[in-house]
């Protein structure tokens, strides 16, 4: 007996699906409406990574899984509410589905199809039971506890409920041929007929039938004004992911005629900026990473995103569902100022662009893009930023470099070394090529050309490039602060202007191998000058010691008996994925036992410098310099090593400061001063190189 042909009203069905249908795409064309004002993406390029980012991120869903209860649970909600809604077409094409799928291989695909099923319904079930106890009990500070959550959760878990009581309902009733395959819906639907009569069995099956198709239908009516759009938009999100280098802020261009700078209302914003506000699933996974909220600042990542959601929203007010009828005036939410909206001014210059947001995203979701958008718009438009930065902007514009010193002071770093170390114009002065036959130019930077602790970095690194033999060079008065402080506080003038002058440096000497030992100008260098012309390969003094290392051409000997934590660089580790290499020169040194903070590698904590931060007060909260050097002193170590002159000086100074004197014995120190120390005095050539020891 065809169970179907005997619901009222049957023919019905399809009709009411249809119907919610048509609003969910009258809802959805009015959200485009919005994603037409704003500013297109380019989304041809690297296609492949795209797909697999859609297969990785928005299928497998593998970022869910870092936190495994809940990603678990996610999952099983997920795939099994794409799974149940085949029973649901079928029922509302009246069996058809049924057909279609019975047909190739005499029926055994529809077969196969009932106990996964079954399983995910069992699963979905349980998987909404443990959300909601989630919510109740455990109650994470991460989550935001809000009508929709709840309204979504229930609204699955009676889909799916209703849908497997149908099920068992019309087995129990009018039996089927293929119940066998059905194995948790037959033994529900045996054990409803043992004890309720046929007429019962008839009405549970026509009320649980029509329940689970409304209930399908009022979700996809209610879904495009839920943070539960993003079942939909997760797909598109990650295919118009972020492809290119994630160090690298999008470009601007200073000359262009346009109306704005940066990024003030939605209408600045990307498809792609937009298309995050509806995928944002407000788990809070991108709170839990934030330094800044972690330190009691005011910036919420997750926040900013769903205000720029409610922004893009409300600037819906007033739009028909119907596309065809214009609203007699513009939506006024369209040129509302984002800042002070959906992020506080103060919260725009927390961030301090350490990626851990990004990464932790399940979604594919980009903070800190927006945030610097916002940023080069209040500096170059609004002149509206932190009172401590005019002195910085000044001293990069007028000395090239943030530490207001002159450009002949570049090489005071060198006195006093046993050896000379050579600069690009006197390695050139022996021919036009001369500079490119190096095997590499060392590019100091201004923290290790002018801060007096990083001094010792910088000579540390050229001593680990004598005992290996290595021919090299410097700029010198030549070289000039790349640009990256001012780019992330927003003066992408600066930058433009600082980056073009050290282009043309660099392309009239054609390096084959730049090597740096700051992340910031490695990130810079390597993934943000070819935006104006200037293409390097860009090596991190971390990668190219531990390939001397690896080599044979440094051979550390002397023994480190100490016990160290290694504190990953935000620009290196999470933007460019050097992890594996400061850890392997740490390891070549005799006598170091590493000890791994808690957050390392991509998901490392940051020093507080990033951003610009290094240059502005931190007088909101906890530093977070203090709370980094909080996790470091828990490991027990006996030093703390880094790979980055910002990184250093923050942690030195959390050491200094740390409560009870727990610091006053703990050194902070580059890897490349730790590796330089452990080489025999003898170098390369019979050199004679200087005693290196630990810093006091």
């Amino acid at each position: 007996m065809n169970a179907l042909a005997q619901v009222p009203l049957a023919p019905m069905l399809p009709v009411l699906f249809v119907v919610a249908t048509v609003v969910f795409v009258l809802q959805m064309a009015r959200h485009l409406r919005i994603f037409a004002a704003a500013q297109p993406v380019v989304f041809s390029d690297q296609p492949e990574t795209r797909l697999r980012s859609v297969f990785v991120y928005s299928l497998a869903q593998v970022r869910m899984f870092r936190d495994l209860g809940p990603g678990l649970g996610h999952a099983a909600i997920f795939w099994g509410f794409v799974i149940l809604v085949v029973g649901t077409a079928d029922h509302v094409t009246l069996g058809l589905v049924h057909s279609i799928i019975a047909w190739p291989l005499d029926g055994w695909l529809w077969r196969l199809l009932l106990p996964v099923q079954n399983i995910l319904a069992v699963s979905v079930l349980g998987s909404v039971a443990y959300m909601l106890f989630r919510r109740v009990v455990v109650r994470p500070r991460r989550l935001t506890l809000s009508r929709d959550g709840w309204t979504i959760l229930l609204l699955i878990g009676a889909v799916v409920g209703t849908e497997l009581l149908a099920e068992a309902f019309q087995i129990g009733r009018y039996g089927d041929p293929d119940a066998a395959w059905s194995i948790v819906a037959t033994p529900l639907g045996n054990a409803l007929s043992s004890v309720l009569p046929s007429g019962a069995m008839e009405l549970g099956f026509d009320v649980s039938l029509w329940a689970s198709v409304i209930l399908v239908c009022y979700f996809l009516v209610y879904l495009p004004r839920s943070k539960h759009l993003h079942i939909v938009t997760a797909i598109f999100n990650a295919f118009l992911r972020k492809v290119r280098p994630r160090g690298e802020l999008p470009a601007m261009d200073l000359e262009a005629e346009t109306a704005r700078f940066g990024v003030k209302t939605i209408e600045d914003l990307g498809w792609k900026d937009l298309l995050d506000g509806f995928t944002c699933t407000e788990c809070g996974r991108c709170q839990d990473a934030c330094p800044a909220w972690a330190t009691g600042k005011p910036l919420n990542p997750k926040t900013m995103i769903m205000g720029l959601r409610e922004m893009a929203v409300g600037a819906e007010a007033g739009m028909s569902l119907l596309p065809w009828i214009k609203p007699a005036s513009p939506a006024p939410g369209l040129t509302q100022p984002i800042v002070d909206t959906a992020i506080p001014f103060d919260a725009v210059w927390d961030c301090v662009t350490c990626g851990a947001c990004v990464e932790a995203c399940p979604v594919l979701i980009e903070h800190v893009d927006k945030i610097v958008g916002l940023r080069r718009n209040l500096v170059l438009e609004e002149s509206r930023f932190p009172a401590e930065l005019t002195s910085s902007f000044n001293a990069m514009e007028r000395y090239g470099n943030p530490w207001s010193q002159p450009a002949s002071a570049r090489l005071d770093w060198t006195r006093g070394l046993p050896f000379e170390v050579p600069t690009a114009a006197s390695v050139a002065a022996a021919g036009p090529s001369a500079v490119s036959e190096l095997e590499c130019l060392y590019w100091v930077g201004c923290a290790a050309a002018f801060d007096d602790r990083n001094k010792r970095v910088a000579r540390a690194v050229v001593t680990c490039l004598e005992a290996a033999g290595v021919s090299y060079a410097v700029l010198g008065q030549e070289e000039s602060c790349t640009g990256d402080p001012a780019r992330r506080m927003g003066n992408e003038y600066v930058f433009q202007m600082l980056a073009k002058g050290n282009i043309a440096t660099l392309d009239r000497y054609k390096p084959r191998t730049i090597v740096t030992a700051c992340p910031h100008c490695f990130n810079t260098l390597g993934n943000e000058y070819g935006q104006l012309g200037g293409h390097y390969e860009v090596v991190h003094h971390s990668t190219f010691l531990s390939r001397l290392v690896e080599e044979g051409r440094l051979r550390p000997d002397r023994a480190d008996a100490r016990t160290m934590t290694y504190h990953d660089s935000c620009y290196l580790a999470r933007y460019n994925g050097v992890i594996a290499d400061p850890r392997s020169v740490l390891g070549s040194v005799p006598g170091i036992e590493l000890r791994e903070m808690e957050k390392n590698g991509r998901g490392g904590f940051c020093c507080g410098a990033g951003g610009g931060r290094m240059w502005m007060e931190e007088d909101r909260g906890t530093r977070i310099n203090a709370e980094r050097t909080r996790q470091a002193l828990e490991t027990g170590a006996q030093g703390v090593a880094t790979a980055c002159p910002f990184c250093l000086v923050m942690l030195r100074d959390g050491l200094a400061d740390a409560p009870d004197g727990q610091g006053k014995d703990i050194l902070a120190q580059d890897i490349a001063e730790i590796l330089a120390a452990s080489l025999p005095p003898g170098g390369h050539n019979g050199r004679m190189l200087p005693v290196l020891t630990s810093p006091g």
